[in-house]
């Protein structure tokens, strides 16, 4: 049960879409329940021999509500109800583990990417802390998620288990590359404020003349950041791709020197370790789920660039600092020429690199391991 779901684009998306289809590969038999803006009533799909039922969602964008599809998931008959995003009213299914087996993935980053966002989840705590106190088992996608959900819900604190994100490791790296494109920095995600792909575009003046910026996603924030590229008169150099199918998706990784991604709060960051599996060195923001990417995985493939200032004061001369909801930790101090340094630095490096990460086929057997588990005494 998930509040998006494939072929919707986004980290809960594309998590839950190979997480499902490596459940069904296995042999499990797999029921999605989903939801969708501007659908009037529900509808039937498949998608990789998986039935999917997509309920309507309603427009607001603080936060993903559906009360036909929350119903649905307390009504599901089902061994296990695997419920996604805390961030979601769908979240509220975890209450069926009051009288079944609930596995609650919460895909948690504190209290929502925009002010609205925030004032909701913090009326949302209490219900939040049921949620997760009715789950038998809790998966956080890293240490970083799995710390703060503790310090949330202290109670559930023996109920975590920590597993990665997967990553289509065969696809991405049997994607050829686009020939005759110059050197590519890559930004992949939402174009949401709280992804600050503005610190990306402010940064382009002061990268070498060479280099082009590609913009994958969609997002509130895709005129105002096509705006700040002609301002700063980079329009030619920054292309902005809108949301791309899984292949156009895999060639770009293949393509891209860089990628950089810059965001205020990951439980995760999936893109990252995608650019990686392809080859591509990266450039982050200085949060624990990127640091605990660098740690595990990435190495000095990566350069990590502190939380820049917001975007209205990206282009502003001098340094400040700012105060970001990630996870807890505060901002530190950076300009777009902070930006800039790294990601030319990154492009000077020679070669492609090469990477152990995880696959989704590792993380689905052990998601199954997961749901066979008895509940704790």
């Amino acid at each position: 049960m998930t509040p998006g779901f494939p072929p919707a684009q986004g980290g809960v998306e594309s998590h839950t879409g190979a997480l499902v289809r490596e459940l069904a590969a296995a042999g499990v038999d797999v029921r999605v329940l989903t939801a969708r803006r501007g659908l009037r009533r529900a509808v039937d799909e498949v998608r990789d021999g998986v039935p999917v039922r997509v309920y309507p969602a309603w427009r607001t964008t603080a936060l993903s509500i559906s009360p036909r599809l929350l119903f649905a998931g307390l009504r599901a008959r089902a061994d296990v109800v695997h419920v996604h995003s805390y961030h979601a009213a769908c979240g509220f299914a975890a209450l069926a583990g009051l009288v079944r087996t609930v596995v609650f993935t919460p895909h948690f980053h504190g209290d929502g990417h925009t002010p609205g966002a925030a004032l909701l989840h913090r009326a949302y705590r209490f219900v939040g802390r049921v949620l997760f106190r009715a789950s038998r088992a809790v998966i956080c996608v890293s240490a970083a998620e799995a710390a703060a959900v503790r310090a949330a819900v202290p109670a559930v604190a023996g109920r975590i288990a920590v597993l990665p994100n997967g990553v289509d490791i065969a696809a991405i790296r049997a994607a050829a590359p686009f020939p005759d494109e110059p050197p590519t920095v890559l930004s992949l995600g939402r174009l949401e404020p709280y992804k600050r792909v503005a610190a990306l575009v402010g940064a382009v003046p002061s990268l070498p003349a060479n280099a082009q910026v590609v913009v994958v996603g969609q997002g509130s924030q895709r005129a105002e950041l096509e705006e700040l590229a002609a301002e700063q008169g980079v329009a030619d150099r920054v292309r902005f791709l809108g949301v791309l199918d899984d292949a156009q998706v895999h060639r770009w990784l293949r393509t891209a020197k860089v990628l950089v991604s810059l965001s205020e709060h990951e439980a995760f960051g999936m893109a990252p370790v995608e650019a990686a599996c392809a080859g591509a060195r990266t450039v982050l923001s200085d949060i624990p789920a990127h640091r605990e990417l660098v740690a595990s995985y990435l190495g000095a493939t990566a350069a990590i660039v502190a939380p820049d200032a917001a975007i209205t004061q990206l282009t502003a001369p001098g340094r400040v600092a700012v105060d970001v909801p990630d996870l807890g930790e505060t901002a530190a101090i950076v300009t777009p020429n902070d930006v800039a340094a790294a990601i030319t630095a990154q492009l000077a490096a020679p070669g492609r690199v090469a990477v152990d990460v995880p696959d989704w086929p590792r993380i689905a057997a052990a998601t199954l391991e997961i749901y066979r588990r008895e509940p704790p005494a």
